[in-house]
């Protein structure tokens, strides 16, 4: 028996290379895949912190623009005392041309 174990134990030296070999090869492989998604994770992080950036510099513009748009109902409001104000103005012009067409006559 003392020779099969010998015999076995070469072999056996040579399976246990090869299996840490295959392990130190498939660590370096998580190694190599853990190491990209960190960069990618990195580009993510870089490109969301420029989208955030964006977001508020949008959000700015539409608080601004809010602030300093008319509405339609303020539009309308505005339209008619433009127009009651004309329409007073005109009425006054007429009864400043009929007092004058009176005094003349």
């Amino acid at each position: 028996m003392g020779r099969v174990s010998e015999e076995r134990s070469p072999n056996l030296e040579l399976m246990l290379e090869k299996l840490r070999s295959l392990v130190e090869v498939g660590f370096e492989k998580v190694n190599g895949s853990i190491t990209l998604i960190l960069q990618r994770l990195d580009q993510v992080d870089g490109r969301h912190a420029e989208l955030a950036h964006e977001v508020e510099e949008t959000r700015d513009r539409l608080a601004e623009l809010e602030r300093n748009t008319v509405t339609r109902a303020q539009l309308a409001e505005r339209t008619r005392q433009i127009v009651g104000v004309v329409s007073v103005l005109v009425t006054i012009a007429g009864v400043v041309i009929a007092l004058i067409s009176l005094t003349r006559s």
